[in-house]
């Protein structure tokens, strides 16, 4: 029987067609889109059987009467779909107001809020920081001398964005003035937790999960964000599971039977210390950032969207052996201008490192400067061997100089 979808896509950017030109290849399957941007505009050439147009997707009333419509007019949605992490609330809402499985609001909150997901965490038995909520300034001086060094960021954060890690009283003081909390807008202070920084991508069916991969994080993205002039480097192994991978699998599977995730992917952040004991740093119910799954896709010979697409629509999921490892090295500039004044060593580093470079985004004279820890650019690079990938994106990354103006 054929699946009956809905994909949110607020507006159409080249990771978004494509998600929904895979998803519309897909066979047996009735799919609609709700989005911000008028019919007219919607990539062309997508089977598509229902377009509704709405000012604001995450506001959970507007996207409930868009699904609603397609309910009346089809006779039922299976699937309400959405990668974007800040729609997770939003789709659950509607998903558990119209009787869609999926997702529902009390796992999504679980998932979007950092002091919830710390919570459910360590009542669970998975070892996760010490955390608190601050409201105030004597909430936060409080944590500190508690923990002597701390990390501050939004409930609702993502992408290490307004990450603030702190040790002095001063330090705490510049953070508060960033993020104001307040009683009704609380952040989350998190100790810190040092020790190599990795992913676990994971797919997962009626609670089961199926399918997993770790990455590297060269170095972590929070020394990234505070050493502006340090490159930044994803690395995924030629092999898929390592031993400290495999020694933390439990914990992942444990942490998303807390949490509550039956059905989709997941992308966990978490630290693997000196003395062999782990730590989670946050999970998210959703499709990693910084181009991981273009590197699945790579290693595996396939388009990790579709097999993300062919998850949520019909809760299959299949991959074939990992021939290859891959990464995304990071073009970061320095200097304190707004403006990218110059782009040097880029052509050299790219004759170096030769045909293990698959695709990159370069960076151009005159770019404004990128608010992100990504940078201005990014180069994808793949080979036989890990080493060969690390051998790479240290040309690219110790041969490239970006300096702004």
């Amino acid at each position: 029987m054929s699946v009956h979808a809905v994909f949110v896509a607020p507006y159409f950017g080249a990771s978004m067609t494509h998600c929904l030109r895979v998803m519309a290849a897909l066979p047996d399957l009735k799919l609609g889109i709700v989005t911000c941007v008028p019919e007219a505009h919607v990539p062309k050439g997508v089977r598509l059987s229902g377009h509704y147009r709405i000012d604001n997707p995450m506001d959970p009333g507007q996207l409930t009467v868009a699904v609603r419509a397609f309910q009346k007019e089809w006779g039922r949605v299976d699937r309400l779909i959405g990668y974007l992490e800040q729609l997770q609330e939003s789709l659950a809402a509607a998903r558990e107001a119209l009787g869609i499985p999926g997702i529902h609001r009390q796992v999504a909150h679980n998932f979007r809020d950092k002091n919830q997901m710390k919570k459910v965490l360590h009542q669970a038995g998975v070892p996760v920081a010490k955390q608190s909520l601050v409201r105030s300034v004597e909430d936060a001086l409080a944590f500190l001398d508690t923990c002597g060094m701390i990390v501050l960021k939004p409930l609702d954060g993502m992408g290490s964005k307004n990450t603030i890690r702190v040790s002095t009283k001063d330090e705490l003081f510049r953070a508060l003035n960033i993020l104001m909390p307040s009683p009704s807008r609380p952040v989350q202070a998190e100790e810190f937790v040092t020790g190599d920084e990795h992913t676990l991508e994971a797919m997962s069916i009626n609670g089961e999960v199926v399918w997993h991969s770790s990455s590297y994080y060269l170095p972590g993205p929070l020394q990234v964000i505070e050493n502006p002039w340090m490159q930044y480097c994803v690395l995924l192994p030629r092999e898929r599971i390592e031993p400290h991978v495999e020694s933390f699998l439990p914990t992942n599977a444990q942490a998303l039977k807390a949490l509550g995730l039956r059905t989709g992917m997941s992308h966990m952040e978490w630290f693997h210390r000196k003395d062999n004991s782990v730590r989670i740093g946050e999970v998210g119910a959703r499709p990693p950032g910084v181009n991981i799954m273009r590197l699945n896709g790579l290693v595996h010979g396939v388009d990790f969207w579709a097999k993300w697409a062919e998850l949520e629509v019909h809760h299959r999921f299949e991959m074939p052996e990992r021939k290859l490892a891959a990464g995304c090295a990071f073009l970061r500039g320095k200097g304190r201008g707004r403006t990218v004044a110059s782009v040097t060593g880029l052509d050299e580093a790219l004759a170096k490192v030769g045909n293990a470079v698959v695709e990159g985004k370069r960076p151009k004279v005159g770019q404004p400067r990128s608010s992100h820890y990504e940078g201005e650019g990014w180069v994808i690079v793949q080979h036989e061997s890990t080493q060969g990938v690390l051998n790479a994106m240290k040309e690219i990354i110790t041969r490239t100089e970006i300096q702004y103006k």
